[in-house]
């Protein structure tokens, strides 16, 4: 494998490199990840991720999501772009990450060959000792005696308030990620569909810290799939479909014990918690901006991801009979533009999304925020080509009990030629495409 940054090459002889994401199959293009071997690293990373983020349109939920986490000191991945060749061939434009593992803990934590990472990966995790207890796995092979993760497990359980747990949970940490959930409309993460987090104790404290990555799915990204949180009835045109405006009880409406005890018994502590995220960071003043320097910096690189070669086909696009966004997807559902999905459900333009998600909490909350954003008569286009409105949501059970196209295109399997990566180890090239080396960049 080589490295490209700024004219300046490095080679790695011995990587592991294979398929990577639970919806590598189901998209167009694949995902990967890489394992350096011998003893060598990728400035710091001897593990990272290339993703994507095919089911979203702007290649900028993850790298917003992971700015905000590292903007507010959060632990996080840290999420960047490149360009994938393969054999050298083009194989298209993706965002490059951190992997949360024992490498990562050891560069980020100084903790060599932790023990203490239990990744919470499946679905319906609730940080129960029943349920993740056994559904959280340890990133550390050796370990057998999981006996500390299901006392801390069991402390959680039994709380009835958080100085009961004050000494053994990062309260604060676990309440800034629950405002963030709310804020960008999670459904992927611990309040719905209940996993991509991580648990983690770093040796020199007796505090468990709560962790979360992957974040293709926030900001009002496909919310009519997740909000039911894979065990409520299907949401039908009755229910309250505004999502941007849900309270956060309306949000975290699933039972998670430790949301009683830390949020729905007694908010104050979250409510403070959630104002400064806002002032600090979730405001469209901020964020805005950004969305703009990204756009600019990154539309040269989606341009030449969705130019088909001479034979008609796309860089990187395994899985030919799935569907794709157009350039036309990418800008308006940057701005503010609601747009259709390939799970035929919508996204909501991501300054849209922003925008009134600041709204609300800002007349709920008893804030003083920006006039210029609190003003009703705030202009903003939206494309009208390419918006999508509510009933093309195929996820929402509508009253005239029509039969809506459902055609998700939810493969099994890819036919395409990168899908077996055996014989794929040869000749892999990444050209960063970034402003900033890898550890220090991932800042608005």
């Amino acid at each position: 494998m080589t490295f490209e940054l700024d004219g300046e090459i490095e080679s790695f002889d011995k990587i592991k490199f294979k398929l990577g994401g639970s919806a590598s199959r189901m998209f167009g293009k694949s995902g990967y990840n890489i394992k350096i071997r011998g003893g060598e690293n990728l400035h710091g990373r001897t593990q990272i991720k290339i993703r994507p983020d095919a089911r979203e349109a702007t290649f900028l939920r993850t790298k917003l999501c992971s700015d905000i986490h590292n903007r507010l000191g959060l632990p996080t991945v840290s999420t960047n772009y490149v360009e994938l060749y393969i054999n050298g061939e083009y194989v298209g434009f993706y965002h490059l990450e951190d992997a949360i593992k024992k490498s990562w803990i050891e560069t980020e934590y100084g903790d060599v060959d932790t023990t203490t990472l239990y990744e919470c990966k499946s679905t319906g995790n609730d940080m129960s000792a029943e349920v993740s207890g056994k559904k959280c796995l340890n990133e550390n092979e050796n370990v057998t005696d999981h006996s500390e993760f299901i006392q801390f497990l069991t402390a959680l359980d039994n709380a009835k308030s958080p100085e009961d747990i004050e000494d053994i949970f990062d309260i604060d940490l676990f309440l800034t990620e629950m405002a963030f959930e709310y804020l960008v409309g999670s459904w992927d993460h611990l309040l719905l569909y209940g996993h991509n987090f991580f648990l983690y104790r770093p040796k020199d404290s007796k505090k468990w810290k709560f962790i979360i990555n992957d974040f293709d799915g926030d900001i009002g990204q496909d919310i009519s799939i997740g909000i039911t949180g894979m065990v409520s009835d299907p949401i039908t045109a009755n229910d309250n479909l505004d999502y941007p405006n849900y309270t956060f009880k309306e949000w975290a409406h699933l039972p998670r014990h430790i949301v009683d005890v830390l949020i729905h018994n007694n908010s104050t502590r979250f409510d403070n918690i959630l104002r400064k995220f806002v002032t600090d960071v979730f405001n469209p003043a901020t964020l805005f901006p950004h969305i703009d320097e990204l756009k600019k910096f990154i539309k040269p690189y989606v341009e030449k991801d969705k130019t088909p070669d001479k034979n008609g086909k796309l860089p990187g696009k395994n899985n030919e009979e799935s569907g794709d966004f157009t350039m036309a997807h990418w800008d308006a559902n940057s701005e503010f533009t609601t747009i259709r999905t390939l799970q035929n459900s919508r996204a909501y333009g991501l300054k849209y999304w922003i925008l009134t998600k600041y709204r609300y909490i800002c007349k709920n909350y008893d804030m003083e925020c920006d006039p210029v954003y609190m003003d009703e008569n705030y202009k903003y286009s939206v494309d009208k080509t390419v918006e999508s409105p509510l009933k093309e949501d195929d996820w929402v059970v509508f009253d005239t009990k029509e039969n809506l196209n459902n055609n998700n295109n939810n493969k099994d399997e890819s036919n395409g030629s990168f899908t077996n990566t055996k014989n794929v180890w040869m000749n892999l090239v990444l050209v960063y495409a970034i402003h900033k080396i890898i550890k220090k960049i991932f800042m608005l």
